[in-house]
């Protein structure tokens, strides 16, 4: 009706802003101008009303009771029942309403230890959104049960959840007071064994410093209602440190032993060629390469391929991984250069004719891998003079040396030589 009154009252401050103007007019025809004022007005109240109805009735949510003015030696041994509204107010305000808008309390002056049948609740709404007016409340009086205030003493526990981060550290949380009041009605209190929190380090790697709220549980961990504790807000601290570093490092293979004679160790590999290590702080500083175990390579000919373990000190590990690595060794020939002393063999002299003397021996030098080299008898080498197509006289001619496998080069010395050569 209030809103009905406003809109009446700003609807005629409009019309007569309209028709000062014309005043001498109205006044002319005062009796139609107020006839068609009457009956613009309950035109719009109609079509408004029609659109937007404001009603009378229950609003079908619970709105909690809260207790006021509590005995100092008393406590709520029990749920105060909600209640609920009967409301005036337009359709779309209804919808949107919740228990939120109102707020609905039961004055427990002068109540004492006891069961009190009705006590009566009074519902303030905190919204006067279209108009609304509280008709009724439902129920108007509500029992509440108060039973002897009582305290005690429980610890406090700090449970810390959530894995802290690799490689830290973390103490025992450190509280400003270990135990705390909880106060209520005696059956309730004696439940509680403890005031709880829980805090999450997950991850963290600093320090803990902050302020939770405390519960009351039970022996089992189970909240317990209807008390109170003091104090409800408690500061912990949990120091956090990094007890490992990690670094980068090369991987340095180590070896025992020698190849085989004639052979060398030509190359080594390893995968991977780095791995981060982890350890204290002053290992971390001065290392730059681990170890692996020793490989023995004594009278090896052949390539080695192998995984083996890294040789890491106490207290160093290698995160995220087993410390290991595949190695691979190259083993190759040794090269080298070796010296035969080789008769030179004559072919192709021509019928009638005779060679003057003996062909002296020549040096025949090659180069190639050592094991090759030391299994060459000097009768494996071929060194020829080739005399055809040469007539009698004296001459000089080329030696040739034969290819042998596996030598890289090979070379006669001298590399040429003199001959005669005589008719018969």
């Amino acid at each position: 009706m209030q809103g009905i009154i406003r809109v009446f009252q700003d609807t005629v401050g409009f019309l007569l802003s309209l028709i000062r103007p014309s005043a001498k007019s109205i006044a002319d025809n005062r009796g139609l101008f107020a006839l068609s004022v009457v009956l613009a007005f309950a035109i719009w109240i109609f079509v408004t009303d029609s659109e937007n109805p404001t009603r009378t009735r229950l609003l079908p949510i619970d709105i909690p009771v809260q207790p006021v003015n509590v005995g100092d030696d008393v406590a709520i041994a029990d749920d105060i029942p909600p209640v609920r509204v009967r409301i005036t107010v337009p359709d779309d305000v209804f919808g949107d309403l919740g228990a939120g808008d109102f707020e609905a309390t039961a004055d427990l002056t002068g109540y004492g230890v006891g069961t009190h049948e009705a006590v009566p609740v009074e519902v303030e709404a905190l919204t006067t959104r279209g108009g609304l007016r509280i008709v009724d409340i439902v129920p108007p009086d509500v029992p509440v049960q108060l039973a002897q205030l009582t305290s005690k003493s429980v610890p406090v526990e700090i449970l810390v959840a959530g894995a802290q981060a690799s490689g830290y550290i973390m103490t025992l949380p450190e509280l400003e007071t270990e135990n705390v009041i909880v106060s209520g009605p005696q059956v309730e209190v004696d439940k509680v064994t403890q005031a709880r929190a829980t805090i999450d380090v997950s991850s963290r790697t600093e320090s803990v410093d902050q302020a939770v709220r405390l519960s009351p549980r039970d022996s089992r961990g189970f909240l317990v209602q209807r008390v109170n504790l003091n104090p409800e807000v408690v500061n912990v601290r949990i120091e956090i440190t990094q007890e490992r570093f990690t670094r980068s490092v090369a991987i340095s293979v180590r070896t025992t032993g020698s190849p085989a004679p004639g052979y060398n160790l030509a190359g080594i590999t390893v995968d991977p060629p780095t791995l981060v290590v982890r350890g204290d702080e002053d290992f971390i500083e001065d290392v730059f390469s681990i170890d692996t175990q020793p490989i023995d390579i004594s009278g090896t000919a052949d390539d080695i391929e192998r995984t083996v373990s890294l040789d890491l000190p106490s207290g160093v590990t290698v995160p995220g991984g087993a410390p290991v690595v595949t190695v691979s060794i190259d083993i190759q020939p040794s090269q080298a250069e070796f010296s035969f002393t080789v008769p030179v063999t004559v072919t192709n002299l021509g019928a009638g004719l005779s060679l003057e003397g003996a062909v002296p021996n020549i040096q025949v030098i090659m180069t190639g891998p050592q094991p090759v080299l030391s299994a060459i008898e000097v009768n494996d080498i071929l060194a020829t003079l080739d005399l055809g197509n040469l007539g009698p006289g004296a001459h000089t001619v080329q030696v040739t040396v034969s290819n042998l496998p596996g030598v890289q080069a090979a070379r006669a010395q001298p590399s040429s030589v003199p001959v005669v050569i005589n008719q018969n």
